[in-house]
């Protein structure tokens, strides 16, 4: 079963986002990097776990929020449009089964 910690660890993940925030220091953006995504991670967990939600929805609420601006390193334009494609594609990669892929992807998306 996939986790945020291997989410983490993914060698695609981290190039994603380090790539993201440098287009978006040249954009003249605000940080978008590891602090922003880890915040959306955790607010995302304690939502879905106040709603009352299983362990695994909220593991997958914590890989959503983490990977929700991976797309800025395509373009800020729609960003989540692309997040939502490259994560479908890197947790595939990763072996995660389709409906939590699509799920996630939904989320991001």
């Amino acid at each position: 079963m996939i986790t945020l910690k291997d989410v983490k660890e993914n060698p695609e993940v981290i190039g994603l986002i380090q790539g993201g925030q440098r287009q978006l220091d040249a954009l003249g953006y605000t940080e978008h990097s590891v602090r922003h995504i880890s915040i959306v991670s955790k607010r995302a967990s304690d939502i879905l776990k106040e709603l009352g939600y299983n362990e695994r929805r909220v593991e997958l609420a914590k890989i959503a929020g983490y990977l929700h601006d991976i797309g800025n390193c395509v373009n800020r334009n729609d960003h989540a449009h692309s997040g939502a494609i490259l994560s479908y594609q890197i947790l595939k990669d990763m072996g995660m089964g389709i409906d939590e892929r699509t799920d996630i992807m939904m989320a991001i998306r």
